[in-house]
């Protein structure tokens, strides 16, 4: 799921890595936000899982953009 959204933000944002970036931070905010709300423990980890990827996928963006 996450690679589709990816490819999805990358031909919508292409040559603005600082929209695609804001786009992922956002998805990672907001996995965040939903995994606190939540009380069932599956669905907090998968959350929890959904953020870091967003965040790792919004790192990897700021990595390859300083070299």
């Amino acid at each position: 799921m996450i690679t589709a959204l990816k490819q999805l933000y990358e031909q919508r944002h292409k040559g603005d890595l600082r929209a695609l970036k804001k786009t992922y931070e956002q998805h990672a905010e907001d996995c965040a936000k939903a995994a606190e709300l939540t009380v069932d423990p599956g669905r907090r980890k998968a959350y929890v899982e959904l953020a870091r990827h967003w965040t790792e996928a919004a790192a990897t963006l700021r990595t390859t953009r300083n070299t």
